[in-house]
């Protein structure tokens, strides 16, 4: 079977967005001990050691050119630096089923993304989708007399997250194709570990000794560790050699469906009429945007 056959690309796709999603179930359970910043770090951490054993195991290649080490960098600062400082705070601020519908949204902007750098055309259907999605988001957090019921710094640092992941999609791009996929999210998650190791030891040391050891938080970021920084980003990683952005963040509109449902099963996280109606409002704008994209083609 060919590489890019889509029976590897898609099924890959959808293993990437369903980690992602339990991501926001463990995230939620790990906060209940440890700091954002916290669990971000150790998180790495674990991702790290995982991929390098893996590198060690399958004999790998492991060391990187100097003159690409810049390339790495930036991709270890939209993510995991960026975008995990983003969603794990904004996961303070709300419930795990709404942060995932946002954190769908993130296929919206990708034909911004494509404009600025790429000079491809904005149709009138991908504004067209780009509102319909803001009302869905909108509905999710006014209530009918216009109060806001979701935390606007929660929106913020989510907003972050999928600026974060928009810079990633065009920052892996630019990585040569000589290094495997385990090599670059080895390095993402290394590099991202050392970005955060200052910000732990300033600000968090006193924390981690006042609360221990305490397993109930450390199992969901180990979980996080090796599915959701390591597999999941391996998975995305190897499809976007083979496809486009636009048609690999298309996937992403999964993650809110997998949250919502997650969430009520492992969260007791009510599903209300409220949140079906804007995940449909959003993830139609997101169709909607999607389809005229295909028929450009």
């Amino acid at each position: 079977m060919k590489k890019d056959s889509p029976l590897i690309i898609y099924p890959l796709l959808i293993i990437a967005m369903l980690f992602w999603s339990f991501s926001f179930i463990w995230a939620k359970r790990a906060l209940v001990n440890y700091n954002p910043i916290t669990i971000i770090y150790l998180r790495t951490i674990v991702a790290s050691v995982i991929l390098l054993l893996v590198l060690l195991v399958a004999r790998k290649r492991i060391k990187i050119k100097l003159r690409h080490l810049p390339l790495f960098i930036v991709l270890a600062f939209f993510e995991p630096f960026l975008y995990f400082l983003g969603e794990t705070n904004g996961l303070t601020k709300v419930d795990a089923s709404t942060a995932g519908i946002i954190i769908g949204t993130i296929p919206l902007f990708t034909p911004i993304v494509a404009y600025i750098f790429l000079k491809e055309r904005i149709s009138k259907l991908n504004i067209v989708g780009i509102v319909l999605s803001v009302i869905g988001v909108a509905i999710m957090t006014f209530d009918l007399n216009l109060n806001m019921q979701v935390s606007p710094e929660g929106l913020m640092l989510l907003g972050v997250a999928i600026l974060a992941t928009l810079g990633y999609t065009v920052a892996v791009k630019k990585i040569p194709e000589e290094y495997s996929v385990f090599t670059i999210t080895f390095y993402q998650n290394l590099i991202g570990s050392l970005m955060f190791l200052p910000l732990v030891l300033i600000f968090e040391k006193d924390n981690i000794m006042q609360a221990g050891f305490v397993w109930d938080s450390i199992l969901p970021i180990i979980e996080l560790g090796i599915f959701a920084s390591a597999a999941a980003f391996v998975c995305y990683t190897y499809t976007l050699r083979y496809i486009p952005i636009a048609r690999a963040n298309i996937f992403t509109n999964l993650i809110p469906v997998f949250t919502l449902f997650l969430s009520a099963l492992l969260l007791g996280e009510e599903i209300t009429a409220q949140k079906i109606i804007g995940i449909v409002v959003v993830l139609s704008g997101v169709f909607i945007a999607q389809a005229r994209r295909k028929s450009n083609k």
